[in-house]
């Protein structure tokens, strides 16, 4: 361990450093209350020898002091101090002391309670490891969760979630709320001609530009369900809606996938649906999805590949 030792007496500074070095540890030292805690801050040392009586701020004080500083991180505090009553130690336990030894302490019992110090520490820190663990592993399950498990992006579950909770926002703001509807065309064709696993390919290569094409960290990339796709606009009017649609329709065009068909299609593209709404009490966001649900209908039936939107004249413009 690294062992912080605070003495305003220098002889028994050296004393206690030599046999705590002794047993092993690293040591650090200090003069007094104020020069202890800049050690504490600049060091972080694992345990805390500290006497009572010292000038300018007393070892209580600095307890307290230092028990602000660590946190939630907690650092064992041994009193060392030739004031031995029953008042003297409760007041050193309450000001954050962990345990009181009684100066001058010997060398068999300061090596005793180094050892149970380290045994705390290294209990502490496995506990400590294994609630980072079971914290890393809830992040890995909420994105597991959230994530649509073929092309990575945000999954039907999240798309919902966080349509109601930017619709909420925008309810409270007067800001219009964006959805864009995406169908990949005609991907029963390129499904049958490229088997599933080019299928598969192909929607991961789509949603992945479709991602980079969002270009707001605030907008939601989700996968809808199957060949359809979504993507969540918060604060953007109907001009927004259309052009953030048109500028994925030309990236996802730009990929050129072919459908290895014979037929008058011969690239992979997208039909789009855009729709914007400024939430009011005869709404709800599932009026927003018909809405694009219209548009990217009448979308396919012009033709596809293509973006059509379709809104309330508020949103035509932020």
């Amino acid at each position: 361990m690294k062992v912080l030792i605070v003495d305003d007496t220098l002889s028994m500074l050296m004393a206690t450093s030599a046999m705590v070095k002794a047993n092993g540890h690293t040591v650090v030292t200090a003069r007094n209350g104020r020069e202890a805690v800049e050690v504490f801050e600049r060091e972080l040392p694992d345990l805390v020898l500290l006497d009572v009586i010292m000038p300018e701020m007393d070892g209580y004080a600095t307890a307290e002091r230092i028990r602000q500083l660590s946190g939630e991180h907690w650092i064992p505090i041994i009193f060392l101090s030739s004031l031995i009553n029953d008042k003297d130690i409760a007041t050193g336990i309450d000001a954050g002391g962990d345990d009181y030894l009684t100066k001058p302490v010997s060398q068999t019992l300061l090596a005793s309670k180094l050892l149970a110090m380290q045994r705390i520490a290294d209990m502490r820190a496995r506990l400590v490891n294994v609630s980072h663990e079971l914290e890393s592993a809830n992040r890995r399950l909420q994105s597991i969760v959230h994530q649509d498990g073929l092309t990575g992006i945000a999954n039907r579950r999240h798309f919902d979630a966080m349509l109601t909770h930017e619709w909420g926002r925008s309810t409270r703001n007067g800001k219009p709320l964006g959805l864009v509807l995406i169908d990949v065309d005609h991907f029963k064709t390129y499904n049958d001609r490229n088997g599933h696993l080019g299928g598969d390919e192909c929607l991961i290569r789509i949603a992945r530009t479709l991602t980079l094409s969002a270009n707001r960290s605030t907008d939601i990339v989700a996968r809808y369900g199957g060949e359809e796709f979504a993507i969540v606009l918060p604060d953007t009017p109907l001009e927004g809606v259309h052009l953030v649609g048109e500028r994925m329709r030309a990236a996802v065009e730009a990929l050129h996938i072919p459908y290895n068909a014979p037929a008058s299609f011969k690239e992979v593209t997208i039909s789009l649906g855009g729709a914007a709404a400024i939430p009011s009490e005869n709404m709800s966001p599932q009026t927003l999805i018909e809405m694009a649900d219209h548009a990217l209908y009448e979308a396919k039936r012009k033709g596809r590949n293509g973006v059509v939107v379709a809104g309330y004249p508020e949103c035509a413009a932020a």
